[in-house]
């Protein structure tokens, strides 16, 4: 079964590296034309001509989503764009480590403000366009920490805890007017801000404690991604969804 998104338009929060690009790519060359956004103008102006080179539609938005101003603002560009919104992705987020007992405050909120008031002031301004048209995708993109507990990324591990229940009550409210939303939960992937955090061996590490023994591929979300985004997933709703080589249910003992 091929997914096609044609005359379908996205926003990719956090899309100009990691993961976030992955999903813009993906989205982009099933069809559907792509707005990027960011903190940083320079990587959503590389990623967004690297998607035009390959024949896809994109548009780089720097956009602080800890700003209601600059939430509004990029979604209202994107309508003045495309005419729409249809597909959300929030995947932007930060995650400082530090020890519990250490951290401050200031910092925690900043965790929160990013990770979970920035999600919800995109869903909020996303869904009022998707319930006048009655068709949306909400897709969260959360984390293993949001299921296991993992030292030094407390803050973050709790603001995708909260990230995931915000999913189920959109679900919950947003059905009714043709909206899904879901969360998608890439495992431990050998990204820059990963590889930066824990090291290239850590990732090797956690990689090999896996049942699957390797990290997580931009291909390995591809197909869920779509799924999500498109007519096919029309009833899956609330879900949440690990591909994560089995990090989140199993017990491996690494072979």
């Amino acid at each position: 079964m091929e997914i096609r998104l044609e005359g379908r338009t996205a926003i990719v929060t956090g899309g100009g590296t990691g993961l976030g690009l992955g999903f813009a790519k993906t989205l982009a060359e099933a069809g559907a034309a792509v707005a990027i956004t960011g903190r940083r103008q320079e990587p959503l102006d590389a990623a967004a001509k690297a998607i035009e080179q390959a024949g896809g539609k994109a548009l780089a938005i720097q956009c602080d989503q800890r700003s209601r101003d600059q939430v509004e603002a990029a979604v209202a560009r994107t309508v003045e764009w495309q005419g729409k919104v249809d597909i959300l992705v929030n995947n932007a987020g930060i995650y400082p480590p530090c020890p519990f007992l250490a951290i401050e405050e200031e910092q925690w909120l900043d965790v929160m403000d990013t990770n979970i008031n920035g999600p919800f002031r995109f869903a909020q301004a996303c869904a009022r366009i998707m319930s006048q048209n009655g068709w949306g995708r909400i897709i969260n993109i959360l984390s293993p920490s949001a299921l296991l507990g993992f030292g030094i990324v407390n803050a973050y591990g709790t603001s995708k805890g909260g990230l995931g229940a915000m999913t189920r009550g959109l679900a919950a409210e947003l059905g009714p007017m043709g909206i899904t939303a879901n969360s998608l939960t890439p495992g431990v992937s050998a990204t820059e801000k990963f590889v930066e955090l824990y090291s290239e061996f850590g990732v090797t590490l956690m990689s090999k404690g896996l049942p699957l023994a390797r990290a997580c591929e931009h291909e390995d979300t591809q197909a869920v991604l779509l799924l999500l985004a498109s007519d096919q997933g029309s009833y899956i709703t609330g879900a949440t969804i690990n591909v994560d080589g089995g990090m989140t249910s199993t017990f491996s003992s690494g072979g």
